[in-house]
């Protein structure tokens, strides 16, 4: 007589804790790769918006045969402007305001909507609100012309001093746009955001960025800091961003490339007249 054998239908206890084990160091393995192509894909997504920018400037200077300014009440040459957005002005609001239609976003440019966002503008390494409920409410922009553009760079409401044919250090070698620093702790604010950025206020600071102190003491030309965001307060001086590469910058030539935040001379790529020779960049 023979014994019956039975056949084992089901995983053992130590199977099933190996299988657990490998599931883990699988996760453990992969998790942080996933992390990094993901962020790889949202720091190429925010330096495709400034490539967008940067087209939407060039097309406005087609158009106007000069650079969109930050805003002004003022006069410049016989033409008046207003700091104030106004509705198909081209001459009012910030820069973000006047290139709207270049960006694909003419609706917003001929009936302003403060309660809408403008996608292009928004850096999705930030995932900030799009738009803020204080200063009149409005959309906002986490990229920042650079004032060194304009005749007198420690006013926010001066106008252009150059366009895309007289730039003395050359369109390739100057920044046109890009990230400034902005406080982590504000990310999801949607209200009294240090530097408030809305689109819709031209002539104040929040809409560029150039240097610290322009005009005062030894260095009248003022002090550039390049650094990550962090849990401190931007200054008119602080250009950087949230992704640990470095910050994401536009030239005028429409041209994008990341400067290290350990750079030094980072501010001749500002000055359009500064004459010095340029670092090497490796992105």
């Amino acid at each position: 007589m023979y014994a019956r054998r039975t056949s084992r239908t089901g995983f053992g206890i130590i199977e099933i804790l190996v299988i657990i084990a490998v599931i883990a160091f699988l996760i453990a393995v992969l998790l942080p790769l996933v992390q990094i192509v993901r962020q790889a894909a949202i720091r190429t997504q925010s330096m495709n918006n400034l490539k967008q920018i940067a087209l939407a400037f060039h097309n406005f200077h087609d158009v106007h045969t000069k650079f969109p300014c930050n805003g002004s009440d003022n006069k410049w040459k016989n033409d008046q402007y207003k700091a104030a957005a106004e509705a198909t002005n081209s001459r009012s609001g910030s820069w973000a305001f006047q290139i709207l239609p270049y960006i694909e976003q003419e609706f917003l440019f001929k009936q302003i909507n403060r309660n809408t966002s403008v996608p292009v503008y928004m850096c999705p390494g930030r995932a900030r609100p799009g738009f803020e409920t204080s200063n009149g409410g409005g959309a906002v922009t986490d990229y920042f012309m650079n004032h060194y553009l304009s005749t007198d760079p420690s006013k926010p409401d001066s106008f252009p001093k150059y366009n895309l044919g007289n730039i003395p250090d050359g369109s390739s070698n100057t920044v046109m746009v890009g990230h400034g620093t902005l406080d982590t702790r504000q990310y999801k604010s949607e209200k009294d955001v240090t530097l408030s950025t809305n689109i819709y206020n031209g002539g104040t600071t929040g809409t560029i960025r150039a240097g610290d102190g322009i005009g005062k003491g030894d260095d009248k030309r003022g002090v550039v800091m390049l650094a990550r965001d962090s849990e401190k307060a931007p200054t008119l001086g602080s250009w950087g961003g949230p992704f640990s590469q470095g910050a994401l910058i536009a030239f005028c030539d429409g041209s994008t490339r990341t400067f290290s935040y350990n750079m030094q001379g980072f501010r001749v790529f500002l000055i359009p007249d500064s004459g010095d020779p340029r670092p090497v960049v490796i992105d």
